[in-house]
């Protein structure tokens, strides 16, 4: 069991390096991007101005949470095959790990890691997501080129294991 844990910390420290990584800045005529490496500067890319999350209950910021997700999602869906040459797969998993990291920041701040459990969290996140993001999403959990897209309850399970990934590094 202790190795499966590790190779979880291990994936979970690989994302963290990897959007790390894509942050470079670029010398241009304005001091502030609105992307970098594929991500708005909304949702952390290059850029310490992330999303400050504010509810105080589990239930609460994953409302949140689902609240700035979706709409990054959707925005992911809405623009190129891929960015930067970053394909939507990996824009959608660097989004998601960005604001989980962030939220689950915000969990830490309020000693609630250890009582907000993922079937609760999901519970009240899920229903949140918009039909867009439903109709969609698994087309870009595999990247395309050629392969068959995912369904959105296989997106799902990906973005729980994200989420369980990152608690479980705590």
């Amino acid at each position: 069991m202790a190795g499966n844990s590790r190779m979880r910390n291990f994936a979970v420290l690989l994302a963290i390096v990897a959007v790390i990584a894509s942050c470079t800045t670029t010398p241009g005529p304005s001091p502030t991007q609105t992307v970098c490496g594929g991500v708005s500067s909304e949702m952390g890319g290059c850029t310490a101005e992330r999303h400050t999350f504010l509810s105080s209950t589990c239930q609460d910021l994953a409302r949140e949470w689902a609240g700035i997700l979706d709409p990054a999602l959707v925005a992911i869906l809405d623009g190129p095959e891929a960015v930067e040459m970053n394909s939507r797969s990996v824009l959608f998993k660097r989004t998601l790990v960005i604001t989980t990291i962030d939220m689950q920041t915000r969990l830490t701040e309020l000693e609630l890691l250890e009582t907000c459990d993922l079937p609760e969290f999901m519970a009240a996140a899920e229903p949140l997501f918009s039909d867009r993001l439903r109709a969609d999403a698994g087309g870009a959990l595999y990247g395309g080129g050629g392969n068959p897209p995912a369904t959105y309850a296989e997106w799902l399970d990906d973005v729980r294991r994200t989420v369980r990934m990152i608690d479980d590094g705590e």
